[in-house]
């Protein structure tokens, strides 16, 4: 399902709910006897039927999860530092800023293997970045943050051959627009 055809769900969804409760709120303006025992009955209808379609929805979408089970090793480590406004993208870890430099200017882009489960090890040198992962044809698959002193780790599975480009989602400074790194799924 597109993007956009759930967008249209959500439009349709929302404004259907927006009815329910214009409905209920005009017919409170009239005082009634309350029958209890009626109210009781729809209100346990009311919960088990939402009761169902939220299990039916968590049955669809939970076995579609992107997430790699507990305990299971990458096929690829792939290691980022962001450091003002660029992002080093290498195979091996990155852990000074000579490394860094190197690797952000003269290394050739990474390469990782079609539909093999990578884990990105993200960390930052100066201050947070996002680090926002960005297929071949610009959709957004998935971010996290680049923090100094801590590294974030993000598993994927990417089947999909061609250019992916990294780019920063937190604002870092006056050249953020500019932060960008990319590699390459063969």
């Amino acid at each position: 399902m597109s993007q956009v055809s759930i967008f249209y769900l959500f439009v349709v969804l929302a404004v259907f709910i927006a009815f329910v409760f214009l409905l209920v709120g005009r017919s409170t303006r009239q005082v009634r006897d309350v029958a209890y025992r009626a109210a009781d009955r729809m209100r346990k209808v009311f919960f088990f039927t939402l009761t169902g379609i939220l299990t039916v929805f968590l049955g669809i979408t939970l076995p579609r999860m992107p997430y790699p089970a507990h305990g299971q090793l990458p096929d690829q480590v792939v290691h980022v530092v962001g450091k003002q406004f660029a992002f080093a993208i290498s195979e091996t870890p990155i852990e000074t800023d000579e490394q860094w430099e190197e690797v952000s200017s003269f290394a050739p882009p990474v390469k990782v293997s079609a539909g093999r489960l990578v884990e990105f090890r993200v960390t930052s040198f100066d201050v947070n970045h996002g680090f926002s992962l960005y297929a071949p044809n610009g959709q957004l698959l998935a971010q996290t943050q680049a923090m100094p002193g801590y590294v974030n780790r993000l598993r994927m599975r990417l089947s999909e051959r061609g250019r992916y480009t990294v780019l920063c989602l937190e604002f870092c400074g006056s050249a953020h627009h500019r932060m960008r790194g990319v590699f390459f799924v063969e």
